[in-house]
């Protein structure tokens, strides 16, 4: 099973969340509640392969 491993920062580039996931919905609706607050994100995403 591929993991996916998310990094998400502002426009500032400061640290918001991270996490890893094999769902992309649930991805999708993780980054979705934060993008309300701040609309202005950049999410890096990684293989993870522990």
């Amino acid at each position: 099973m591929e993991f996916i491993h998310h990094r998400v920062e502002d426009a500032d580039a400061t640290f918001l969340d991270e996490f890893t996931t094999n769902s992309p919905d649930f991805a999708e609706e993780r980054i979705g509640r934060i993008r309300k607050y701040r609309p202005s994100l950049t999410v890096t995403e990684t293989p993870d392969n522990d």
